[in-house]
């Protein structure tokens, strides 16, 4: 534990330095932006007392890109020389010898928090980027100026900020309402009686013999285990479900998706030759010619979702899958429908994510709301957030987990798609970068004005990241 004094004006709060916050970071240092931003001011807020990983490291899943992708956002010339340790690591050397394999993503995680502690503390002595781990920020006020005012916490120390610009990247949430509000859409309705509903979160962070030992006493002749959604997450809690549970002797898993199943290919020959029907307007990405690159199932999970489509099983496993599409009006499949969401059973949530953020208020004390879209928080291509009435939230950015970014045309994604675009490579790249230059932009115009009356706080005792970085 060390003290440390934090000054009360930043030209940029980052808030989250798990993969979305770290890759703003990387890239902010890649192009130079990162020098000038710590001279103005630069903090780092995070509630962990690591960096890096977020909750990536905990799911017991293939990643959906191979090894390289991930290996991409570390070899920069200008990140070389703060890397070169990373020749120890033995996720690193797992990756780098499998650079076309999809890696475990508990293996990305470790590679992903190994890298950012070591450009963490690099940035920390050589920069002054000060960075405050084991706290939460639990208010901003969006000041009349364009500027925020930051209230944040440490153990039982709270202390205030202002910042001119804010990154906040704090992680997403899997909200039940969301999954009623989802269900109610077509006209089903869990009851108090029926299915005992988790998270995919919750479920991809268990190893199978935990998986086992939570349903042990769950799964009988006729056990009714259903997972709501279609995306790489459901079909992962499928996989896991299936290779745990077959030694218990699961029958068959459920499936309750909206759009149709949608498998990635490189290439629509590709597709076709592999059985699968490509609508070149809808599913064909202009760009690169990559068949569903935004929304289509990779590697594992297009293993699974193949399997299931031809034959109706995961496969390696003798357990069935039942495929429901929720929208089907038809009586055989509405009743099965109902059944799913009114007898005894398991429930696995795998839809929407939503943002996990601190109290927003206006300068006037009233709730500053921030609007949805399908798939996470509205943003621009910038990243910028938009409040209820539309309007853009002029230095407020977000792209992480729970936000996302919108498809974007010059980047290329299928028609197909209307969700949001996650993804560490993402992260690293694309959607940092344009946060990177719209952040300058705000800033050049929107300089944070000294506040006289919010002297330096030193925050006694406080966990932060020289401490906790050695």
């Amino acid at each position: 534990m060390t003290d440390q004094s934090f000054r009360s004006n930043y030209a940029c709060v980052v808030g989250g330095a798990g993969p979305a916050g770290m890759g703003f970071l990387f890239n902010a240092y890649k192009t130079g932006a990162l020098a000038s931003l710590a001279r103005s001011g630069l903090l780092v807020v995070d509630a962990a007392l690591a960096v890096g990983r977020g909750r990536l490291g905990d799911y017991h899943i293939t990643a959906n890109s191979v090894g390289d992708v991930f290996l991409d956002c570390l070899r920069d010339p200008a990140l070389l020389p703060i890397f070169a340790p990373l020749e120890h690591s033995a996720a690193f050397r797992a990756l780098r010898n499998d650079p076309h394999g999809a890696p475990m993503l508990t293996q990305v995680g470790e590679l992903l928090a190994h890298a950012s502690t070591l450009f963490m503390r690099y940035v920390t002595r050589h920069l002054g980027v000060e960075v405050a781990l084991g706290t939460r920020i639990e208010k901003i006020t969006a000041q009349d100026d364009g500027t925020f005012q930051l209230a944040l916490r440490s153990g039982s120390c709270s202390w205030q900020a202002a910042a001119g610009g804010l990154v906040l990247n704090l992680g997403g949430r899997q909200n039940r309402e969301y999954l009623h509000w989802s269900l109610a859409e077509q006209d089903l309705h869990l009851t108090s009686d029926g299915p005992i509903v988790y998270s995919s979160d919750a479920l991809l962070s268990l190893s199978p013999a935990e998986l086992v030992e939570l349903f042990s006493d769950r799964v009988t002749p006729g056990s009714h285990f259903t997972v709501v959604g279609g995306s790489h997450s459901a079909f992962s809690v499928l996989d896991n479900l299936a290779c745990a549970l077959d030694c218990l002797g699961l029958e068959q898993l459920t499936l309750l998706h909206r759009a149709p199943i949608r498998l990635f290919f490189e290439s629509a020959e590709e597709a076709r030759a592999a059985g699968y029907t490509v609508d070149e307007g809808m599913d064909v990405c202009p760009v690169s010619g990559r068949v569903n690159r935004s929304g289509g199932l990779r590697y594992r999970a297009h293993q699974v979702g193949s399997d299931v489509l031809a034959n109706g099983h995961v496969s390696g496993t003798r357990v069935k899958v039942e495929l429901l599409r929720l929208e089907d009006r038809s009586p055989a499949v509405r009743e099965r429908l109902e059944q799913c969401c009114s007898e005894p059973g398991v429930m696995v949530q795998a839809i929407g994510y939503q943002p996990c953020l601190p109290a927003l208020r206006r300068a006037n004390g009233e709730p500053l709301q921030v609007r949805e879209s399908k798939g996470g928080l509205d943003s621009d291509a910038a990243g910028r957030l938009h409040d209820l009435s539309g309007q853009p939230i002029h230095g407020l950015y977000s792209f992480g987990l729970g936000s996302g970014l919108a498809a974007n045309p010059m980047l290329g994604s299928e028609r197909s798609f209307d969700s949001r675009i996650y993804g560490v490579w993402q992260f690293h790249h694309d959607a940092s970068g344009r946060v990177i230059e719209a952040l300058q932009e705000h800033l050049a115009g929107h300089a944070p004005q000294a506040t006289p009356s919010l002297p330096d706080t030193p925050l006694e005792g406080a966990p932060f990241v020289l401490s906790a970085l050695g």
